[in-house]
């Protein structure tokens, strides 16, 4: 009979979202975990973090505008800049962020704090299609109702009471996604879950000498104890980057010693080619237009890297930062307008142009004065030889 071999599904697909509630919030993922699990999947893959972080970079461009309006501070411990910042870096990982709105006791003002967004459950719609409360806990692997996660009313539900807690949750509207905002990267989920495994490739491939490894075959079978203190003695000898090139001795009679045959390695163009099919897949999820623009060279047409780095922003800008800009700035006017206030939070862009040009006039700067100090010098060595003429 003919054995079927079957290989292990490491694919990642979209969260599974429960629609019923035994506990009164709905589960994010299956375990509950999708945002931990997210984070991990981000954390593993060194592209895809670095073209997180460059797009926060980018969505928060060069600081707020500068207002004469007074729109006070969000609270006792923040500026608006510090809570904004929180709210954008929670919005490029999970796509959703959370504030909490507190009114003071004079009745005439909330103050307004961060609440990451990972924490937050949401509970069911209502007849009228209203989520009421939502759920926080800081731990939702260890997650018990009326110990470590706290109810909380969303804000516009009730009229709001002195000292007490609101949150509102913010989000794009996504199809089928009634509830969580699910990130546009997990699209390539397990193009990312592969960028990271190939970086725990590579350094197994180094701890192992760069080798696929060396079959090693006894004449003699020995015994279990004996074959386990083999193996750590050769593993302890010959494994790691630090025992590269160590010298293997045999000794033995001809027929007793060891055989060792070398156990060929995969092609590395093949892996040179999945790492580009990764790379596109990942680039592309993000809708990034260039490489550049997550600080991976490329061999482009360019003049100059400042150029292509430009081109790339200004086309990145239009298409992805402008949007995701327009709605965080819009939530927050929008928390202002909580307090009577103008709308008046809006974004500084990003002068790529000039902070270019005015590197390349400090490096032009600091080449002119190396060459005074080097005409300086000849000029010194000059009169010195004229003295010794001089004298002789």
């Amino acid at each position: 009979m003919n054995k079927i071999v079957t290989f292990r599904d490491y694919s990642i697909g979209q969260p599974y979202v429960e629609k019923t509630t035994r506990n009164g919030w709905i589960r994010f993922g299956a375990s509950n975990l999708y945002p931990q699990e997210v984070l991990d999947l981000v954390n593993a893959s060194p592209l895809q973090k670095a073209i997180l972080e460059s797009k926060k970079t980018y969505i928060l461009g060069a600081g707020l505008e500068k207002t004469e309006a007074n729109i006070y501070t969000p609270n006792m411990l923040e500026t608006w800049q510090e809570l904004i910042e929180k709210c954008v870096t929670d919005w490029v990982y999970f796509k959703a962020f959370a504030v909490q709105a507190i009114l003071n006791e004079s009745g005439n003002r909330f103050s307004f704090y961060h609440t990451p967004v990972d924490q937050v459950r949401l509970a069911q719609f209502n007849e009228r299609n209203i989520i009421e409360k939502a759920y926080l806990c800081t731990d939702w692997s260890r997650a018990q109702r009326n110990r470590n996660v706290v109810e909380i009313p969303m804000f516009g539900t009730e009229t709001p009471v002195k000292g007490k807690s609101y949150l509102l949750y913010f989000k794009e509207y996504q199809p089928n996604n009634y509830y969580y905002a699910v990130p546009e990267f997990m699209a390539a989920a397990n193009y990312i879950a592969a960028d990271g495994a190939l970086s725990q490739y590579y350094l197994n491939y180094i701890k192992n000498n760069f080798s696929a490894n060396l079959a090693i075959r006894f004449p003699i079978e020995p015994t279990e104890e004996k074959k386990e203190e083999l193996y750590n003695n050769l593993i302890k000898s010959f494994g790691g980057s630090e025992n590269a090139g160590n010298i293997l001795l045999l000794f033995g009679e001809s027929g007793v010693i060891p055989e060792i045959n070398a156990i060929e390695s995969v092609n590395a163009d093949l892996y040179n080619s999945v790492v580009d099919i990764i790379k596109t897949a990942i680039i592309s999820a993000n809708r990034l237009t260039s490489p550049v623009l997550a600080g991976i060279g490329t061999s482009t047409g360019f003049s100059s890297k400042s150029d292509e780095l430009i081109a790339a922003y200004t086309q990145y800008k239009l298409t992805v930062v402008a949007d995701e800009r327009k709605f965080v700035a819009d939530c927050f006017n929008k928390l202002l307008e909580m307090n009577n206030l103008e709308r008046v939070i809006n974004f500084i862009d990003f002068d790529l142009r000039k902070e270019f040009e005015g590197e390349s006039t400090a490096n032009d700067n600091v080449e002119k004065e190396g060459n005074n100090v080097d005409e300086k010098a000849e000029e010194n060595n000059e009169d010195k030889s004229d003295i010794e003429d001089g004298n002789e």
